[in-house]
């Protein structure tokens, strides 16, 4: 019942926006979009699909298939997280594929914008990640595609967050480590500061992150030895103040900060 409420929503989202040809596609995007945005803070397995269904039209549109494909991805890859976080595994990795997908029809379309990739790189993380078996071979291409997403947007603070995580989780044998994935991520943190302040030239080209950014924060820093908590609770309460509704971090952080 649920998942219908929700879905009925997604169509409203179509019905409600401007009629004109021209205005249409770009605004059911940007609904879409931060619909699934929401979504995603709440946690909401529903709304996530809700916003795929608004957005799935326009990837056959001329005008905005190459941004409703990334955001198709985005939303899977949020899916996904949630599906991996309640033990789905097998939904987990289905999700994280259909990401893959829609992020490389995203990357045909656009090929030299580090946004796309970036997007690319994040949804093979998370094929690498529930797909032992495959691990390796996801993570020859991986390697590639991260280097052409640094290569173009060195200074996007999505490109420079997945970059901090694929450092952070890897061994200094390997070019990573903790302190450096550390310090990566904060270099993130400021470009998306910066981004914050900044105009944005493109009202559906990607502006995401920040929040998620220093909700994320956390977990680095309770990795750290010893755990950082100080600072873990410092970046908690930031992400809290931008996104009160933001799930993961009332429910998966602060209980392990009150330990």
């Amino acid at each position: 019942m649920k998942t219908r409420f929700q879905l009925s929503i997604a169509t409203a989202l179509l019905l409600a926006l401007p009629a004109t040809k021209a205005a249409a596609p770009r605004g059911v995007l940007i609904e879409a979009r931060n619909f699934a945005y929401d979504a995603n803070y709440r946690n909401d397995q529903a709304g996530l699909r809700a916003a795929i269904a608004a957005l799935e039209p326009l990837a056959k549109s001329l005008e905005e298939a190459a941004y409703a494909n990334y955001y198709i991805s985005w939303a899977y890859w949020a899916l996904a997280g949630s599906q991996f976080q309640e033990k789905n595994a097998a939904g987990a990795l289905e999700s994280a594929k259909r990401a893959v997908a829609h992020a490389r029809t995203g990357v045909a379309a656009r090929n030299t914008d580090p946004e796309f990739y970036s997007m690319l790189a994040n949804a093979m993380i998370s094929v690498a990640i529930m797909d032992p078996p495959h691990f390796k071979e996801v993570a020859t291409e991986l390697s590639g595609v991260r280097k052409k997403a640094l290569e173009l947007g060195p200074d996007s603070p999505r490109v420079v967050m997945m970059d901090a995580g694929m450092i952070f989780n890897n061994p200094p044998e390997r070019g990573g480590g903790l302190e450096k994935g550390l310090a990566r991520w904060l270099e993130a943190v400021k470009l998306f500061e910066a981004e914050a302040d900044a105009r944005t030239a493109d009202p559906v080209a990607p502006r995401w992150g920040y929040a998620l950014a220093y909700g994320w924060l956390p977990d680095l820093y309770l990795r750290m030895n010893p755990p950082q908590k100080a600072q873990a609770r410092e970046a908690a309460e930031t992400a809290l103040r931008m996104r009160p509704d933001f799930w993961y971090v009332r429910e998966q952080v602060l209980p392990r900060l009150r330990e």
